[in-house]
């Protein structure tokens, strides 16, 4: 008969604690990899504006825009159908985390919270805010939005 010491208990509780909570935060949704858009950089114009090829947005997914700089904040942008397009601040309304692109949500990499990345709704916590809608225009291929 093999004895488990307190020790050894405690550290395999943690370990597994620390595995459940790993998973808590992957960012998949059930949906296959390729739902995901992932991280687009965009371009920025003389007045601004930032932008990204439609192309990059997958129909019925989303991505997240990283702008790269403090004063511009991650932006994702989802296409719920063909050729509609929505976009929210990717910033994590429970503790300021940017969030991650995965199919038809968001997920927080921090907490585990999740996002409908249609709607910016919070599906799931520790958040409880929804993420704040961005303006975003489509100029011929390009989506067009100031974050």
């Amino acid at each position: 008969m093999t004895r488990i010491t307190r020790r050894a208990a405690f550290a395999m509780t943690g370990a597994g604690a620390t595995a459940l909570a790993l998973a808590a935060c992957s960012p998949t949704n059930g949906e296959a990899p390729g739902d995901t858009g992932g991280d687009v950089k965009p371009t920025k114009d003389a007045a601004g504006k930032l932008s990204v090829p439609a192309s990059q947005v997958p129909v019925g997914g989303s991505v997240v825009v990283q702008t790269g700089s403090q004063s511009d904040p991650a932006v994702a942008i989802a296409q719920p159908s063909s050729g509609k397009f929505v976009a929210h601040t990717a910033v994590c309304t429970h503790q300021g985390c940017v969030v991650a692109a995965a199919g038809k949500e968001l997920h927080c990499p921090c907490h585990g919270s999740r996002f409908d990345a249609f709607t910016g709704k919070a599906i799931h916590g520790p958040a409880s805010l929804p993420l704040d809608e961005v303006t975003v225009t489509v100029n011929g291929a390009s989506l067009e939005f100031s974050a």
